[in-house]
C-alpha cells in the first residue's frame, strides 16, 4: 500500500534560520534527496519498472544512488555533504544516536545497521544494499550533514554533532532523510504469501520519480500577456511590474495511476477492498532574492500545494533563481530550476 508522502522526509534539526519572508534563501539550505536504483537486485525481479525509469523505493540487493538537492544565495557554493547511517536507536533522534567517532559502514550496507556509520561524502553517492536476511525494519534512516559558512567544513559539523554537548550547531546543516523498502511484498518469503495479494498490487507501476520537462511561463504586462515554454535552468526575461507564472510540465507517466486496499482485515494485508488513485504532485518553491505578491499557498506555512507559482516582479530587477521542489505520494521526487534577469540580460 502505498504511503502518503512518506518516500523522504526532511527534519531540520539545527536552529530555525531567521527567513523573512519564508519563501527566501538567504543561507544554503537543504531540499530534500533523490533516490535512484541503479542496479536491481534478485527482489526486484517480479516488478513492474516502465520502460526508461528507475524506482524511487529500495529493496535488498538493490545498488542504490542518491542525489542531495541544496539551494542557495547567489554566489555561493554548497560544501558537498557527508551522509550518515542513523542506527537501530536513532528512533529518539540523531542528536541522541550519534555519539562518538563514527566508524566507516559495513558494504553492502546491512538493513539493521546496529551501530550508526558514516555512509559517504558528496553531493551525490551510491552504494549497495545487503540481503533480506539483514531486514529489521522497513526503512534506512539517514542523516545528511552540510555547512551554511565557507569557513565551516561539513566533517567539523559531524564532529558537533557526535560530539556532546553539541554547541555551535547553528551553522550547521543537519537533516534526517528516511529511505523505504518497497513494495512490501516483493520482500517474499519474508511477508505474505504472493497468491494472497490481488493481481492489481502484483502488476502496478511501482514507485518512480516524477520528472519536469518544461516550464510554461505567461508574463502579464501592461494589460498584454505571453506564454513561453522553456527547459529547466534557462533564463527568462522580466521587467518591474510584471505578474509572473510557472506552471512545471511534467513528463509522461510522472504522475502515476496506482492500487491500494481499505479496509484490511486484521493481520492480513491486502485483503480488503481495492481502490485505484492517481498521484498529485506537489510542489514547493523557494527564490534567492526578493519578490512581490508571492501566492501565499506557496509560502512554507502553505506546505505543498498548487505547482502554479505566480508573484510580481518588483521595482528592482536583479537575477532572482527559482528553486522547485516536487513530490509525489510515496518516494519520488524532483528539483529543477529556472533563472530570471532583466530584458537586457537575455543575449
Amino acid at each position: 500500500m502505498r504511503r502518503w508522502l512518506v518516500g523522504g522526509s526532511v527534519v531540520l534539526l539545527a536552529a530555525c534560520l531567521p527567513l523573512d519572508p519564508d519563501y527566501l534563501v538567504t543561507a544554503p539550505l537543504f531540499r530534500g534527496v533523490r533516490t535512484e536504483v541503479v542496479e536491481p537486485g534478485g527482489y526486484a525481479s517480479l516488478l513492474h519498472v516502465p520502460e526508461g525509469r528507475r524506482r524511487a523505493t529500495i529493496l535488498p540487493l538493490d545498488t542504490v544512488e542518491l542525489t542531495a538537492f541544496f539551494a542557495a544565495p547567489p554566489d555561493v557554493t554548497v560544501q558537498p555533504p557527508i551522509w550518515l547511517v542513523c542506527g537501530l536507536d536513532c528512533a529518539d533522534g540523531p542528536l541522541t544516536a550519534l555519539a562518538g567517532d563514527l566508524a566507516d559502514c559495513p558494504v553492502p550496507l546491512p538493513l539493521n545497521v546496529q551501530e550508526s556509520c558514516r555512509l559517504a561524502e558528496g553531493l551525490q553517492i551510491r552504494f549497495g544494499l545487503a540481503g533480506a536476511f539483514t531486514l529489521a525494519r522497513a526503512f534506512l534512516s539517514l542523516v545528511v550533514v552540510g555547512s551554511r559558512d565557507d569557513d565551516l567544513t561539513p566533517a567539523t559539523c559531524v564532529e558537533r554533532l557526535t560530539h556532546p554537548p553539541h554547541t555551535e550547531l547553528e551553522p550547521c546543516i543537519i537533516s534526517q532523510w528516511w529511505l523505504w523498502l518497497g513494495p512490501a511484498w516483493a520482500l517474499l518469503p519474508f511477508d505474505v504469501e504472493v497468491g494472497d495479494i490481488p493481481p492489481e498490487i502484483l502488476h502496478q507501476e511501482v514507485d518512480t520519480n516524477p520528472d519536469v520537462a518544461e516550464f510554461r511561463v505567461t508574463r502579464e504586462r501592461d494589460g498584454s500577456r505571453s506564454e513561453h515554454r522553456v527547459t529547466p535552468g534557462a533564463s527568462v526575461g522580466v521587467r518591474r511590474g510584471d505578474r509572473i507564472t510557472v506552471e512545471p510540465i511534467f513528463t509522461e507517466g510522472s504522475s502515476q495511476t496506482f492500487w491500494s486496499t481499505y479496509n484490511d482485515e486484521e493481520g492480513k494485508p491486502w485483503s480488503g477492498e481495492l481502490d485505484s488513485s492517481e498521484e498529485q504532485l506537489w510542489v514547493r518553491a523557494w527564490f534567492d532574492a526578493p519578490i512581490l505578491d508571492l501566492d501565499p499557498d506557496q509560502t512554507l506555512n502553505g506546505g505543498w500545494t498548487s505547482p502554479l507559482i505566480a508573484w510580481t516582479v518588483p521595482h528592482d530587477v536583479v537575477p532572482t533563481r527559482l528553486f522547485l521542489d516536487v513530490s509525489d505520494f510515496g518516494s519520488g521526487r524532483a528539483f529543477a530550476e529556472l533563472l530570471f534577469v532583466a530584458d537586457d540580460d537575455i543575449p
